[in-house]
């Protein structure tokens, strides 16, 4: 596992940036031109800490410099990952992910929400809801590395390796 983007991710969050320019920064860094040309060796490092000083707030600039200039750039989605992941974790909130056929109600949104800070000991849920037909039935629900899959596509393979078997 390379860890160089999480090292990165922690000394920007360390940084204590502003949220708006580090937003500023991440969507410089997700502009695909801007990012190949920062990345690319054909492109002496002074042009990039040019282009750095012209476009990036001041509180990053010296964080992209060192990216650019250790070859680093391609890394910064990943970067970027661990960093939220930081940040969620700070803020005591947790992302999960309800896979369903049919959608439930804002009202069992809530108490599932509810249902996750409680048990993940959380103050906050991010609930991403993702619609999939293919279930048939049921829904699947994933908070972290935990997976609870209540469907009926999983129930009926489940039910015929059982058959297979015999």
């Amino acid at each position: 596992m390379n860890d160089l983007p999480l090292n990165y991710a922690k000394v920007l969050f360390d940084m204590d940036i502003n949220a708006d320019e580090i937003k500023e920064m991440r969507e410089l860094l997700e502009s695909g031109e801007l990012s190949t040309a920062l990345d690319s060796p054909l492109v002496s490092k002074v042009e990039k800490r040019k282009v750095i000083d012209k476009l990036f707030p001041q509180s990053t600039r010296n964080f992209v410099k060192v990216m650019s200039d250790n070859g680093d750039i391609g890394i910064s989605a990943d970067m970027f990952e661990e960093f939220d992941a930081m940040k969620r974790a700070k803020e005591g909130t947790i992302v999960a992910t309800l896979t369903y056929v049919t959608k439930p109600d804002d009202a069992q949104i809530e108490q599932l929400k509810k249902k996750i800070a409680k048990d993940y000991n959380k103050n906050n849920v991010v609930l991403q809801l993702v619609e999939d037909p293919s279930l048939i039935g049921g829904f699947v629900l994933r908070v972290g590395e935990s997976v609870l899959d209540q469907s009926v596509k999983t129930s009926m393979a489940k039910l015929k390796r059982h058959f297979a078997v015999r």
